[in-house]
């Protein structure tokens, strides 16, 4: 038997290790970087994760066609589910003529919302050398880095991903139809549907079956479009201190034509428009008396990399808050704004 100190140390030593080795992010993680002049370039990254050790490479890009592909190392800080990476050298390069090369240090959180994984956070950029010391490219400054795991490369996978191919993406595959529920399996499936007695006549009981299917009707007349058959998941609650709110809405990875409806409170607010670099731009004005409102984003179609995702930036005064959305054909995704003085 060891000694009780001994047997602490062990144990100590043990959620250390599992506090640092912890979150899984070998894998493919594709998105695009922001620079402080708001030039966007794509990005990918194929890691493998070892312990708290990453290692892989980095594509930087504009096309497959021009391309710089760097060796990369790195971090993982499971306490605060930071990955600190950084390039170490070109190792391939396909330039067009107004293209420039950098070697780039990333600091990327980890985030999850639903079963999509994001890494997502900044970067800086500093000149590489040859071997005799002489500059190969240029200073690239620095901006923002938008990352989420996806399942295929733009370009061709390591060879230490092919070989830990197991774990699958779900939720980058286009999520299976579902058949809109009849009026009676709506009926069946009301949780509020009145139980009846053993006594009741059968007089009562053609009453009662009559004024069932006239509140239903009658509620159905009432449901907004909004609630199209799709499961309305509340991804967040926001408390808000100023009245006025800005709402920007971008497209979270990759532009691939996702397109959005918004409806504010159950209204039309925005229609069929589709998510870019470019945010679309929505006004809550609240008080007293419209403290509490909502909005909900509609998927119209999944893009070419499903589901559909949005990039959600609110800000009220001196608050900013930032929101990650994801609908689908299954489900709508809704932000609450609750005001308070």
């Amino acid at each position: 038997m060891l000694p009780k100190n001994t047997t602490n140390l062990i144990l100590v030593a043990f959620l250390l290790s599992r506090a640092v080795a912890g979150q899984d992010l070998t894998g493919i993680w594709k998105g695009y970087f922001v620079t402080k002049d708001f030039s966007q370039y794509k990005v990918e990254f194929q890691i493998k994760k070892v312990g708290a050790s990453v290692t892989g490479f980095s594509y930087s890009y504009q096309s497959t066609v021009f391309y710089a592909k760097s060796s990369m190392n790195g971090r993982w800080n499971n306490f605060n589910k930071l990955l600190l990476i950084q390039e170490l050298k070109t190792v391939e390069i396909k330039n067009a003529e107004e293209s420039v090369t950098c070697l780039m240090n990333y600091n990327l959180e980890y985030s999850k919302s639903g079963r999509e994984e994001y890494l997502e956070g900044s970067f800086t950029s500093k000149y590489e050398f040859n071997s005799e010391g002489i500059k190969k490219g240029t200073d690239c400054g620095g901006g923002k880095v938008y990352l989420r795991r996806v399942n295929s490369s733009d370009f061709y996978s390591e060879p230490f991903l092919q070989k830990t191919t197991a774990k699958k993406v779900i939720i980058n595959e286009a999520p299976v139809s579902r058949k809109p529920a009849t009026a009676d399996q709506s009926s069946n499936e009301n949780p509020n549907k009145a139980l009846l007695s053993p006594n009741t006549t059968q007089k009562n009981d053609s009453t009662t079956q009559e004024q069932q299917k006239s509140s239903l009707v009658e509620k159905k007349a009432f449901i907004p479009s909004v609630n199209n058959n799709r499961f309305n998941d509340l991804i967040q609650v926001i408390t808000v201190k100023n009245p006025q709110v800005q709402v920007y809405l971008f497209d979270n990875g990759e532009i691939d034509g996702d397109t959005i409806t918004v409806y504010l409170n159950n209204k039309l607010a925005l229609s069929k428009r589709r998510l870019s670099t470019t945010p679309l731009t929505l006004t809550l004005e609240m008080d007293n008396q419209n403290d509490i409102q909502e909005l909900t984003m509609v998927a119209e179609n999944l893009g070419k990399i499903p589901p559909n995702t949005a990039l959600m930036i609110v800000e009220a005064g001196n608050q900013r808050f930032r929101v990650q959305l994801t609908s689908t054909e299954q489900k709508n995704a809704v932000v609450r704004f609750r005001y308070e003085k």
